[in-house]
């Protein structure tokens, strides 16, 4: 295919050459024929003026095209805008995630039909003084503007209340955007803790009518772990006891990283 490019550029150039050096004959070889008259309706002197800067303009930028492509190093070298990353996204990635603002306690046995998703991280909040600034500040959890969709996870909490406020720790996961949150199972222990989310769909509404039986969802084949539209969410989890010196793992004791709070 990059043959292909190159004839493209090497004909676009000598066109764009041509337009610059010999606007007239240029004119007369590719334009004369379509009017009747090409002596009465030839271009006047203004017009040959425009093509002649367009065509160097064009042959311009065609030239620092091939040599931004001949040169592919050059581009790294130039001085590059810094890109400034927030304390939220050093934490825990982009995009911002959004709060689950509820109070989440958890079971202590797998549910059965909901999808598995890794928690990648975890903030211990036992160890601060107060909850941070920006779990306050963070954009409540939505499933398509709805914040409190059937099925949602824990329990909202009392009016004027944060959900995060009784939480020892936030574990952050990436689920798809059309499920939601469902469970949490925490099976702790002396040394340990085990947590893991649990997706699905939201509740569908009961039928209408009585003698229609309100349709299952089917949890594992609409909440793919494989999806590559995901969204990124931070769960409040609370403890029967502070952490502690215990450990935060997956189900198969696999070790959850802490993630520490970011200036």
């Amino acid at each position: 295919m990059t043959w292909i490019f190159g004839v493209l550029a090497t004909s676009l150039g000598i066109y764009l050459l041509w337009g610059l050096l010999a606007p007239r004959s240029q004119w007369r070889a590719l334009a004369a024929w379509s009017v009747s008259n090409p002596h009465t309706n030839e271009p006047g002197g203004s017009a040959y003026g425009w093509r002649r800067l367009l065509s160097g303009l064009g042959v311009l930028g065609l030239a620092v095209v091939g040599v931004l492509a001949a040169t592919p190093g050059l581009l790294a070298a130039l001085p590059q805008e810094e890109r400034v990353v927030s304390p939220v996204n050093a934490m825990w990635g982009t995009p911002d995630p959004q709060l689950v603002n509820r109070a989440v306690y958890g079971s202590s046995a797998p549910p059965a039909g909901l999808v598995e998703f890794p928690a990648l991280g975890y903030q211990n909040l036992d160890e601060l003084d107060e909850l941070p600034q920006y779990l306050l500040e963070l954009k409540e959890y939505a499933l398509l503007g709805d914040t409190t969709p059937s099925g949602y996870i824990g329990s909202a909490p009392a009016v004027g209340f944060s959900g995060v406020g009784p939480a020892d720790l936030v574990v952050n996961v990436r689920g798809p955007v059309l499920c939601i949150p469902r469970e949490a199972v925490v099976i702790e222990t002396d040394t340990a803790v085990q947590i893991a989310i649990y997706y699905g769909l939201p509740d569908p509404k009961p039928s209408a009518d009585p003698d229609v039986p309100t349709p299952v969802p089917d949890h594992v084949k609409a909440c793919r772990t494989d999806d590559s539209v995901t969204g990124s969410v931070l769960i409040p989890i609370t403890l029967s006891a502070e952490l502690g010196d215990r450990t935060v793992e997956t189900l198969n004791g696999e070790a959850i990283s802490q993630v520490e709070l970011a200036d």
